[in-house]
């Protein structure tokens, strides 16, 4: 099969590369969340990162299971890295905004 504008070969398309960049995306994105969440007031300004490494897992999840992707695993990690990286910043959150252990004593 030709290429109309080049008049060039085109490779088929069975022998297409895997597709592995949002799985490897999610995972670098929930690693880097998690550190981050830990860093006194710089975890309220992680949970977009922790939101588009689950999105990117998802993705990439979609496309190992279809075939185009080969890293499941790596998918999954930054899937579920993302999802834990939110949870960790919600529980911060309740934590650092409650008013102590024990409320209900009154001194």
């Amino acid at each position: 099969m030709y290429d109309p504008f080049t008049d060039s070969h085109l490779p088929p398309q069975g022998d297409r590369p895997p597709e592995n960049g949002f799985g490897t995306a999610s995972l670098v994105l929930a690693l880097a969340a998690f550190a981050l969440v830990w860093v006194p007031m710089l975890y309220l300004l992680t949970w977009p990162v922790g939101v588009i490494a689950a999105v990117f897992g998802a993705v990439g999840l979609n496309r190992a299971r279809t075939g185009l992707a080969t890293n499941r695993s790596t998918a999954a990690g930054g899937f579920f890295g993302g999802l834990g990286c939110l949870l960790v910043m919600v529980l911060v959150t309740l934590i650092s905004l409650s008013d102590g252990p024990l409320p209900f004593i009154a001194d």
